[in-house]
């Protein structure tokens, strides 16, 4: 992971977000997707541990090209390998929706939920804004670090044109499911620092 200074300078320029892992992001090519060399093997991706948690079938080269998570769960001699079945450690269908989309199209279709739902549309940005900061955490357990490279770039210019600060649920969820030094982490820290007026930075050194 990249690693950068948290100083910041008063009226800099806009800041870009932290990558991960850029090294490893693939070049854009029809060479980089994965080749569907067993279009009949499949594997079940679970939303969660509870009995009636809600699953999507996947090709297993395109699940196992970009995660080696799922590579190793699916190809070892464990209940995974057996059961050629996964349970991710997240229930919202919609984010296991985006992921699977995403391997599919290497794409976010972040814009679905706002398109059907006939809710205020401020609701809508937000509950797409938690799913995107869901879906980076997600990726980053199945270490997927071009997933969770787009979906900062996502989040990222949806803060430049949005002037309200992150709401609070996103604030909370990545406060529980991050680590101290996570790249989403010190992206919100940026954020937040670079909508501070000056005098706030005086009052709270």
């Amino acid at each position: 992971m990249a690693s950068f200074s948290l100083r910041l300078k008063l009226r800099s320029p806009p800041w870009t977000p932290p990558k991960i892992a850029p090294a490893s992001r693939a070049k854009k090519n029809k060479n980089n997707g994965p080749a569907l060399k067993n279009p009949l093997q499949l594997v079940t991706i679970y939303a969660g541990s509870k009995p009636d948690a809600k699953s999507v079938v996947v090709h297993k080269d395109f699940a196992c090209h970009y995660s080696p998570v799922f590579k190793a769960a699916f190809n070892s001699s464990f209940v995974e390998g057996q059961t050629q079945e996964y349970r991710v450690d997240e229930e919202d269908e919609e984010v296991i929706r985006l992921l699977v989309h995403w391997l599919y199209t290497q794409q976010l279709d972040v814009h679905r939920a706002a398109e059907e739902a006939q809710i205020d549309m401020d609701e809508v940005a937000r509950k797409e804004e938690l799913c995107l900061v869901k879906l980076w955490v997600l990726a980053d357990k199945i270490l997927i670090p071009q997933l969770q490279n787009m979906t900062l770039d996502v989040l990222d210019e949806r803060r430049v044109k949005s002037k309200a600060v992150m709401d609070s649920k996103c604030l909370a969820y990545i406060c529980a499911n991050t680590s101290k030094d996570s790249g989403l982490r010190r992206w919100v820290v940026h954020r937040c620092a670079f909508r501070l007026e000056s005098s706030s930075f005086l009052k709270h050194p």
